[in-house]
Order: structure tokens, then sequence, then C-alpha cells
């Protein structure tokens, strides 16, 4: 007789094979979805939101001139439109509020508390207050208040509000 053993397939219990199988499997298909939701999270959290411009056109091209190219070339508001807003310190600015008003007591920009000594910016049209230094260079990358989104400048374009109210004009 020969003391070697030999091992039968038929001696494991085939639940074992499976259960591992299935086990390393799973554990492999957590670590790569992991893995895969960590870049894609990285990759929304770290790319640019600036709109990107094509700078392999040339500038000299008759298009140019169209308003909606000169449309993309200016997204905000310029430096002089802005000099013509309103500045003033928040403490002439808690003694012009009306007696009762929900007037905010801090930027919503930065969010930090206004103080005394603070320089703000009214925007004309919607009344709202914001620090200077945080407003200034919002309005230059876009031509809207950043609370109610609405232009601080009146325009001549038609809209539903202009319609059934049209906007003012001023005698020269």
């Amino acid at each position: 007789m020969d003391n070697t053993t030999t091992l039968d397939p038929s001696d494991i219990p085939q639940g074992q094979n499976t259960i591992s199988f299935n086990y390393g499997l799973g554990l492999s298909l957590g670590v790569l979805s992991f893995i895969v939701i960590i870049t894609y999270s990285s990759y929304v959290c770290t790319r640019p939101t600036t709109p990107h411009r094509d700078f392999s056109t040339s500038s000299t091209s008759s298009d140019s001139d169209t308003p909606s190219a000169a449309a993309e070339q200016q997204l905000g508001l310029d430096e002089a439109t802005l000099l013509n807003f309103p500045q003033l310190l928040y403490s002439q600015a808690k003694l012009h509020q009306h007696h009762g008003s929900s007037a905010a007591s801090g930027c919503s920009i930065c969010l930090a508390e206004y103080k005394d000594a603070d320089v703000l910016r009214l925007l004309p049209e919607c009344g709202h207050l914001f620090h200077l230094k945080c407003v200034d260079p919002w309005l230059m990358l876009n031509p809207t208040c950043p609370i109610c989104r609405n232009s601080p400048m009146p325009t001549p374009l038609a809209t539903p509000a202009a319609e059934v109210a049209p906007l003012r004009v001023l005698a020269v």
C-alpha cells in the first residue's frame, strides 16, 4: 500500500470555494468603486469653473463684430461702470436703513459681518450691499447681483418686466 495521500476534489466542500470567490470579487469591486468615486470627486472639485475660450481662432475674423461675440468677450461690468455705483461706510448705511427693515448685517460673498469702518458698494437697481473688495471682482466676472441675480444696471433689451413697465427714458 502506498502511504501517499491524494487530494480528491470531492473532499473539499463546494460552498467554501464559492464563499471565498464571492468575498474576493466583492472586495475587489468595492475597492475599484472607491477609487473611481474618489478620482471623479477630485476631478469635479478641482476643475476650473470659468468658461474656456478657444484662442485658436484669429481675433481678426469678421464675426468678432457681432453682438454675441462682444458679449462673450466681456463677461461682467467694466471698472468705469463700477466706479459709478455708490460707495458708503457701513456706519452710514445703518443710519439710512428704514426702521424695521431686514437689511443684511453681513456680506453675502465673504460671509463676514460688517464693521462700522467697512466700505460697502450699493447696487443701485436692487439695493443690496456688499464689501467693495468682494463685489467688484464678482461684478467684473458676472454682470448680476450675487443675491437676486438681477442686473445692477438698467437694460435696454426687451424683457417681460420691461414690456409691462417700460424703462424710464432720461431726457438729454
